[in-house]
């Protein structure tokens, strides 16, 4: 696995609860629970999103529209496919954040682009 300014993925949970845990702090609760299991957050937190982390070239910056323990929505002028794998991470100057693996369940056209949900796929092998 390379380091993170080389595009270093983070399988784990604990790296998805402490991104939950940063847009909670800003966020605002859905008081709409449905079938979820945790709470999900509405924040509009800046992310990168990639589809390859090993190429710094293909970061596009992405704005968080919720996110909760399974799953994050945000809002690209990119449109991608249903099923796509894709990484995400907090977007950070310096950009050592690490990626998270996801996987793209929905994707519509919406007043600021598109709007994406992903499922977070933490037990992806990153290597």
């Amino acid at each position: 696995m390379t380091n993170q300014k080389d595009g270093r993925v983070v399988t784990d949970r604990h790296e998805i609860k402490r991104l939950v845990t940063v847009a909670g702090a800003d966020g605002e609760p859905d008081a709409y629970t449905g079938q979820r299991v945790s709470t999900r957050f509405a924040v509009g937190m800046r992310l990168d999103v990639t589809m390859d982390p090993a190429l710094p070239a293909s970061t596009w910056p992405v704005i968080m529209h919720n996110i909760s323990d399974g799953g994050f929505a945000f809002w690209s002028k990119r449109q991608l496919r249903n099923s796509s794998e894709i990484w995400v991470r907090e977007f950070s100057a310096d950009n050592t954040a690490p990626w998270i693996p996801a996987r793209v369940s929905h994707c519509t056209v919406g007043i600021k682009g598109y709007l994406i949900g992903a499922m977070f796929d933490p037990t992806r092998d990153s290597d």
